[in-house]
């Protein structure tokens, strides 16, 4: 059997891991298609990423076994609104697209029994393209929180509908 056509950047990776570890797997066949996308090629740390790999936050171009071919960008699970046009990498789709390269294609089963493919056509745009490759997130990486006491006392709000002292025009003005 031949290596899957998939490279993770560190951070889809780290993501990916996040997902095994952490989400209760949705069905046998995703499941499979998640450990062979972790099992795949990674791009080393501080290299360049290609401008046409597929990666969480890429927009792409893509066509599938059922016919359907679409332009959606790649996202976390809890960015994703219905009817909008991200594509969570969560689904099947979006998670054999995940790694894959312009050109390259991926199969996979799919929980009805039949297999299914679907071939990346083009990335339209990558946050990282030529850049270097993102690094996964520290666990422990957090900005600095400072609490200050009264640091509020001084300033005076204004409610964001009021338009200055007295009654003003009104619900009808608007």
């Amino acid at each position: 059997m031949g290596r899957d056509p998939a490279m993770l950047t560190a951070r889809d990776g780290y993501v990916l891991e996040k997902m095994l570890r952490d989400w209760p797997p949705l069905t046998d066949e995703w499941l499979a298609l998640l450990k062979r996308k972790l099992s795949g090629g990674r791009l080393p740390a501080g290299g360049r990423v290609p401008a046409d790999l597929a990666m969480i936050d890429a927009r792409v171009t893509f066509r599938c076994e059922s016919g359907l071919s679409d332009t959606r960008t790649l996202c976390l699970p809890r960015t994703y609104a219905p009817g909008s046009a991200f594509l969570p990498v969560t689904t099947f789709y979006g998670l054999a697209l995940l790694g894959l390269r312009e050109g390259q294609a991926m199969t996979f089963d799919r929980p009805e029994g039949r297999r299914d493919w679907i071939v990346l056509e083009k990335v339209l745009f990558q946050p990282a393209a030529g850049g270097p490759v993102p690094e996964a997130p520290a666990e422990a990486a957090r900005a600095p929180f400072r609490v200050i006491a009264g640091g509020l006392t001084e300033r005076a709000f204004t409610a964001a509908n009021e338009n200055g002292p007295g009654q003003g025009p009104g619900p009808s003005a608007a």
